[in-house]
């Protein structure tokens, strides 16, 4: 955890996360800048990445989760492609402020929950027609189990778009949870979108890119 009060939040931040307690303490201080210090200084291409391959297909026909939602990123991104219902989850109550305040025509965000997606949700089952999540499953941030419960929140024939930090997808489990939930009819066969998270991201450098999981939940 950065430990200078004075210093702006980076990446190198929240890549060193711990614990949920770390997460909040971090966003608190990163929620203000994130957009320009962050998503507009890196280049940040991970979000439209994602929403592009959520309605690539057939569109989902009803509300959408976006997991790890910060401050409304991939929810803005959705809202510009026409999914008009969107629900956001979160660890840190001053990214969801943030997100609370985006608008395109009306706001963003239908409903924004506060939550440690490390503990159990207070989600119906069957309640989502998509899910998406960016720069969540990576660093200091979520491994695979949260996907147990998450993906359980969609209705059958939901389309999902979840990023994982390319680095993640095998030495964290990820790529097994995946052909596992395949194997015991959880989710039909998947795709993988390699794409970058930057617009200058180094295609050789596996923290630069992410792997986007395109599924459909059975």
């Amino acid at each position: 955890m950065p430990t200078d009060p004075d210093e702006p939040p980076g990446l190198e931040d929240a890549y060193s996360l711990e614990t949920p307690d770390d997460s909040r303490a971090l966003y608190a201080r990163w929620a203000d800048s994130y957009d320009r210090t962050f998503i507009e200084a890196k280049g940040y291409q991970y979000h439209e990445h994602v929403a592009d391959l959520l309605v690539a297909g057939d569109r989902p026909d009803g509300p959408v989760l976006d997991v790890g939602c910060g401050t409304g990123a991939v929810g803005e991104a959705l809202r510009a492609r026409g999914v008009a219902e969107i629900d956001g989850v979160d660890i840190s109550r001053e990214m969801l402020q943030q997100a609370g305040k985006k608008e395109l025509d009306g706001p963003v965000y239908r409903n924004l929950l506060e939550a440690d997606l490390t503990q159990p949700l207070q989600l119906e089952s069957d309640t989502y027609a998509g899910l998406t999540s960016s720069g969540t499953f990576t660093h200091g941030h979520l491994l695979a189990a949260p996907l147990n419960e998450l993906v359980q929140t969609v209705k059958s024939g939901g389309r999902c778009a979840v990023g994982i930090n390319a680095a993640h997808w095998t030495d964290h489990g990820f790529e097994r949870w995946f052909d596992a939930a395949v194997v015991d009819g959880v989710i039909r066969p998947f795709e993988i979108h390699r794409k970058k998270v930057y617009e200058r991201s180094d295609p050789s450098n596996p923290d630069d890119m992410t792997n986007i999981v395109v599924f459909v939940v059975r």
